[in-house]
């Protein structure tokens, strides 16, 4: 697993040094993979962490959440964030209901419609992710690659017989 530093979080989440500290030193919102030991030795981060950040980002920001309030419920999020792996995230979405519990939308499964829900789509925090961690984007379609020449299977002894290719 790839891990990186708190001053590469920054750039990645939009918080400030002060915000990432209190959200996760002071606060203990959100837990580093690998806590700062002593002084002058920076914490560390998953992919998935930093995933849970710019969420919490988003839910302060934009839906103007209470975190501390919902710390069990950046909690679930996180438990479901580490069962995933990367790719099987693109086109997933999370959604909190009433703010007290969440799910994983996989690209297939399709939303209740009885409940209201926040729904936080993943994929352009997982492309921002994609470039800071160096991880891959999905792949669509497999490359194509140039066809090459067969040999030519004619029989020169009697001039008359052909090989038949791809037939059994």
């Amino acid at each position: 697993m790839r891990l990186i530093r708190s001053r590469d979080v920054l750039p990645l989440t939009g918080l400030s040094s002060d915000q990432l500290r209190e959200w996760t030193v002071r606060r203990a919102l959100i837990q580093p993979d690998i806590p700062s030991q002593k002084r002058g030795i920076e914490a560390q981060f998953s992919w998935q962490t930093v995933l849970l950040l710019r969420l919490a980002v988003v839910l302060r920001n934009r839906f103007h959440v209470e975190l501390q309030a919902h710390r069990d419920l950046l909690v679930s999020a996180r438990e479901l964030l580490d069962g995933a792996s990367f790719p099987t995230l693109w086109g997933a979405t999370l959604v909190i209901y009433d703010l007290r519990r969440c799910e994983l939308l996989s690209s297939r499964s399709s939303l209740a419609t009885e409940e209201d829900a926040v729904v936080l789509r993943l994929n352009q925090h997982l492309d921002v992710l994609s470039q800071g961690f160096g991880l891959s984007e999905p792949v669509s379609q497999l490359p194509l690659f140039p066809a090459i020449a067969l040999p030519n299977n004619e029989q020169t002894e009697t001039g008359s017989h052909r090989a038949k290719v791809g037939r059994a």
